[in-house]
């Protein structure tokens, strides 16, 4: 059967400028014997190392030596199109993964076929998948190229990978004053997010050396490393074989009246299953409660229906410090004032450990969730990061913001027990080559990741482009693309042509310009070059308002869209059924004919009631990043 060729947008990342100077990843060839199942020579450079000598040890035996340095660098962004270190995906992805870096080229020599392999986790669970080397137009210059490794993801290889860990947010939102502090990020591909689920060693962000292999140490930086928190109901005290044992759940209702009698009207049954305020605060814990916890603190007791029940802070941590990978001070992060950075898994604790944690950087830090009627009782506020009360929503639509725990609970499946901030990550990804059963390792990297998501977050197969063909103007092109770089391109990827603008050039940022193609950012707003670095934690965005003129649509601001589905649920017997739900979703703006334009909805289903079939086609659970 012939498969209609997918191939993901190059073009963004590629005027965004392809870095071609990064840190070498110290590559390696190496062969083991896979059917015995003998360890193969690792790499040996100590973690942030910067060797790129291809004879440092690694090679076994002198049965092979590299020819030439490959180094991974970078992959490119299903989401968006943008080369980056790290991409966010769902593990139920099934489009074309592009690996970039140094070299490349020279895997296609000696006719090697070569797969690049993934470990995941701690464990490093191992997913092999066929890979092929290509070519594509690069950079804004006439004639430039670059050598990427494709990969074909049809048969959705990381679908059956657990998704063990979680992701934590560590953008800087300005927190330590609340009033003015920046909406935070609701969309799980947002790269200032990280799966806590490596060992130190594959932690790339982790600045290792000799005199310190521990990440322990107040305002140290280890993002990927093993830590495993979850939300937390009251506890209760069981007997276990004799013997008195703490247990917490993890909530599954969200903070709003169940039942919609008021949120004072909901039984212990609903109430114990809720999820508790983050802010650590006396106050809201007992308004949200409904009751004293006396004393007031870890351990304390709150009855319902004539049975106490220990409040042991709004998280629950799994194994202990001697089982994660940070430790000690470096758990804590308070921001407090404008400099502070956050690096570990609570601001504070109770008791000093990390076991008795509050505010928390687990993701999301907050969010707001749309209820179809008015009326609904819930805990929120005005500003994300300030301590919540009760509200009423007085129409249909977005509440205010709510602590993280409640989006995590409304998204929870019960089933594979993931939600919207369960995530894997790949400790090393490699390029291998095999010879007469031989595994050879081509190159490796542990710069860049790839995070997987709950299936349905993000998107599963990104983004299409038609660039085959060479071009050398409009003209060339067919309707609806225009020539850019010898390629064509749809002007649903590339709004604004090259050819089109009157002048071009390269000025910096700061200068005086009238078109976008006279700036090297590619982004001329208000008359002024201004920067665009889509890099990670230190993006800058061009961030055009409607009518600006634009490149691309990732040069446009980001909007709130609303975007309705059919979920499926249960009715009050309990059989299947379903319901409409909306959400607010973040979007870049559209680049329509070279000007940015607000982001339209992409689903509004007709929902009716009296149609039998009206389920036939509803969603397991919300396509979409809440």
């Amino acid at each position: 059967m012939v498969k209609k060729n997918k191939i993901i947008t190059l073009m963004i990342a590629i005027l965004l400028g392809f870095s071609s100077c990064m840190s070498p990843q110290n590559p390696r060839s190496t062969r083991s014997t896979a059917s015995t199942g003998e360890a193969k020579n690792g790499d040996k450079t100590n973690p942030g190392d910067g060797a790129t000598t291809d004879t440092d040890g690694d090679i076994s035996d002198g049965e092979s030596s590299a020819v030439s340095i490959v180094e991974l660098t970078q992959i490119v962004d299903p989401n968006s199109g943008t080369f980056r270190k790290k991409v966010s995906i769902p593990k139920d992805f099934e489009g074309y993964l592009y690996l970039s870096g140094l070299n490349i080229s020279s895997l296609n020599k000696d006719d090697k076929i070569i797969s690049v392999k993934f470990s995941f986790g701690r464990e490093k669970s191992e997913i092999i998948v066929p890979a092929v080397i290509g070519r594509v137009p690069g950079g804004l210059q006439n004639g430039t190229n670059i050598d990427v490794i494709i990969l074909d993801m049809d048969s959705k290889p990381f679908k059956n990978l657990r998704l063990l860990y979680d992701l934590f947010d560590y953008n800087d939102y300005g927190e330590e004053n609340p009033l003015t502090a920046t909406d935070p990020t609701t969309d799980p591909t947002n790269a200032g997010l990280y799966c806590r689920g490596l060992n130190i060693e594959d932690d790339p962000t982790f600045e290792w050396s000799q005199a310190n292999s521990s990440c322990d140490a107040a305002g140290e930086t280890c993002l990927y490393a093993y830590a495993k928190i979850a939300d937390s109901t009251l506890g209760q005290s069981v007997l276990q074989d004799g013997t008195p044992v703490l247990v917490q759940n993890i909530p599954t209702y969200e903070m709003y009246d169940v039942l919609g009698a008021g949120y004072t009207g909901d039984t212990s049954e609903y109430t114990l299953k809720k999820c508790m305020p983050d802010s650590g605060l006396e106050s809201d814990t007992e308004a949200a409660l409904g009751r004293q916890v006396v004393p007031w603190g870890i351990s304390g007791l709150t009855d319902f229906g004539g049975t106490n029940y220990l409040y042991m802070g709004p998280y629950q941590t799994f194994g202990t410090e001697s089982t994660w990978e940070i430790s000690s001070d470096a758990i804590f992060s308070p921001i407090t004032v404008a400099d502070d950075v956050p690096t570990g898994i609570f601001q504070y604790s109770f008791t000093g450990g990390a076991t008795t944690g509050f505010k928390s950087f687990l993701f999301p830090r907050a969010g707001k969730i749309n209820y179809s009627q008015s009326g609904v009782q819930y805990y929120g506020a005005t500003y994300p990061f300030n301590s919540k009360s009760l509200l009423t929503l007085p129409t249909a639509g977005d509440t205010k913001w709510m602590d993280g725990c409640n989006i995590r609970a409304k998204n929870f499946d019960s089933y594979s027990k993931e939600t919207i901030s369960s995530c894997n990550v790949t400790a090393t990804i490699e390029i291998v080559t095999y010879n007469d059963g031989i595994e050879e390792v081509l190159a490796t990297s542990k710069d860049v990741k790839i995070q997987l998501l709950k299936a349905g977050l993000g998107v599963s197969q990104g983004l299409e482009f038609n660039a085959m063909k060479t071009c050398t103007d409009n003209r060339s092109c067919g309707t609806g693309e225009c020539c850019f770089n010898s390629r064509c391109f749809s002007k649903d990827i590339v709004a604004q042509c090259k050819d089109d603008s009157l002048s071009t050039g390269n000025l910096g940022t700061g200068l005086t310009c009238s078109s976008d193609f006279e700036c090297s950012s590619l982004c001329c707003r208000s008359g002024v070059c201004a920067d665009h670095f889509p890099d990670d934690l230190n993006a800058v965005l061009c961030s055009k308002v409607p009518s600006q003129t634009c490149v691309s649509k990732e040069f446009c601001r980001v909007e709130n869209v609303r975007e309705c589905y059919i979920i499926k649920t249960k009715d009050a017997n309990g059989n299947d059924s379903c319901e409409k739900r909306c959400y607010s979703v973040p979007k870049n703006g559209d680049c329509v004919n070279g000007f940015c334009a607000a982001p339209t909805s992409s689903s509004d289903p007709v929902f009716d009631l009296t149609d039998p079939n009206r389920c036939d086609d509803a969603y397991d659970s919300p396509p979409v990043t809440l």
